[in-house]
């Protein structure tokens, strides 16, 4: 009973510091120049699932290879998008070709150097959601308050075990 609820304080602890690690990527990320952004749809997949979150750093257009994943405001609606670049056009001011991996067709437009965001460096599959919420008024609340609730029931479970085992000692150091 005892090592179940040691391991259980653990898993707590590890859980509470993971919990704020994120948050503190997601709101810290951005003042680095970096982005976090949840993948809301399916023109990437299989590489950014719906629900991934996808990191994205800040890059220069001459650091910008096909191939690469590369965040933009689009031409069309000015919206986020996060699509693969098959070609490389420019001498001095480049354009993109994009295309998302499970469109048939390339973007119908170019991507000029203006509208890039950056590079995509990685992505977390089914962490997007969470990131979503934790952006809210709620989720930002809610991940500061559990790990807090936790350490404080932890804390309290503490005492009163410290507590009943001083009232145990006091009894025995009687009945001698």
């Amino acid at each position: 009973m005892r090592a179940t609820m040691k391991i259980l304080g653990y898993l707590s602890l590890c859980l509470i510091v993971l919990l704020l690690a994120v948050a503190s990527f997601i709101l810290l990320a951005p003042r680095f120049g970096w982005r976090v952004d949840a993948v809301l749809s399916g023109s990437m997949e299989p590489e950014l699932g719906v629900g991934s979150i996808a990191v994205t750093r800040p890059a220069t257009a001459q650091e910008i290879q096909p191939g690469d994943i590369i965040s933009f405001y689009s031409p069309l609606n000015g919206e986020l998008t996060s699509h693969r670049v098959i070609a490389k056009e420019g001498e001095s001011f480049y354009f993109f070709r994009t295309k998302g991996d499970a469109n048939q067709t390339a973007d119908p437009f170019i991507v000029q150097a203006t509208n890039l965001v950056g590079k995509v460096s990685f992505h977390v599959p089914c962490l997007g959601y969470v990131t979503q919420f934790v952006k809210t008024r709620w989720g930002m609340l809610l991940t500061l308050f559990i790990p807090g609730f936790i350490i404080i029931a932890i804390e309290i479970r503490n005492i009163w075990l410290e507590l009943s085992a001083e009232k145990i000692e006091r009894k025995y150091r009687v009945l001698r």
